[in-house]
């Protein structure tokens, strides 16, 4: 059984004698929100990123045919969403990224903004689908919404509770960034598709969100000229 691990864009080619692959795929988790423009006295607590999703599916291929696969880089940009991953095409399998977390302004009293949705299994493509977790909403006197964690091959992501992060599912799912108090720019997820979380401004000063982790994939299969050779010896 042979196994191949990308944790950056490029490209498979099938080797001969291999018609079936089986496609596992993380999607990369939403960057936190901004806490920007803060009003005396409440604070600015931006929301925390979605955690990516997962997909597989087994895919035939043809032997030396070449295969494009997209792995969802990091999300550093405050409150954007998470990179999807996907395997040849978006509609052969596809996991999407988590929705980034919301920006919040801190000029009213209550919550801060809201936590962005982890990575859709609806709009994911393969046989099996999970869900990230959801990113949690921020205190504007306490902290930052919290960054929902990434699925995982055994199911989905867990959801952030306001600051407290959500919890990355196995194999291979990260845990999403946890809140941050007063003061400070977000935290950012865990490899692989843990959302960021939010910052939290108590100044004028803007406190950035964390940046979504990168997603992941992996190709399994059966390489003939490697079971041919034990076979022989």
């Amino acid at each position: 059984m042979a196994v191949i691990t990308f944790t950056s864009s490029g490209t498979w080619t099938a080797p001969a004698g291999v018609t079936s692959v089986t496609v596992e795929c993380w999607g990369g988790g939403g960057a936190g929100g901004t806490g920007t423009n803060f009003v005396s006295p409440y604070g600015a607590a931006g929301g925390g990123g979605g955690g990516g999703a997962y997909a597989r599916s087994v895919i035939t291929v043809s032997p030396g045919t070449n295969y494009t696969v997209t792995v969802g880089a990091q999300q550093t940009s405050s409150g954007a969403a998470g990179n999807d991953s996907w395997f040849s095409t978006t509609g052969t399998v596809l996991a999407k990224g988590g929705t980034g977390g919301s920006n919040d302004t801190g000029t009213t009293a209550g919550n801060g903004a809201a936590g962005g949705a982890g990575g859709s299994s609806t709009l994911s493509v393969g046989t099996t689908k999970y869900a990230g977790g959801n990113g949690g909403t921020g205190t504007r006197i306490g902290q930052s919404g919290a960054g929902g964690g990434g699925a995982g091959s055994t199911g989905a992501g867990g959801n952030a509770s306001v600051g407290t992060a959500g919890t990355g599912t196995s194999q291979f799912g990260g845990n999403g960034g946890g809140g941050n108090t007063v003061g400070s720019n977000g935290s950012p997820g865990s490899i692989y598709g843990g959302g960021g979380s939010g910052g939290h401004a108590n100044s004028s000063t803007t406190r950035t969100g964390g940046a979504g982790a990168q997603g992941l994939v992996i190709l399994t299969f059966v390489d003939s000229r490697t079971s041919d050779f034990f076979q022989f010896f």
